[in-house]
């Protein structure tokens, strides 16, 4: 398979080469690839972890399961200002 780079690409990954965080340009490449796939991956669970929270969060206040705000930071304050 051949790749294609732009030139301030090639460059960039010849430098991680040069300054010894890859053996060779291929796995540089290598690298890139896996972990723009990685990335994505971490980046939709978390989205959908953070959806399922949100939506546990809304069923809550909804039900009227809250606290309000104000009140549990005064608490919190009486409780460790000494």
């Amino acid at each position: 398979m051949d790749i294609s780079l732009s030139n301030n690409l090639e460059n960039i990954l010849k430098a991680k080469v040069a300054e010894g965080k890859f053996n060779s340009l291929d796995e540089a490449i290598t690298f890139a690839i896996q972990f723009t796939f990685v990335d994505n991956k971490i980046s939709q669970e978390r989205i959908d972890a953070l959806n399922k929270e949100i939506e546990i969060g809304w069923q809550a206040m909804e039900n009227g399961d809250v606290l309000d705000g104000q009140l549990v930071m005064e608490e919190f304050r009486k409780k460790y200002a000494s």
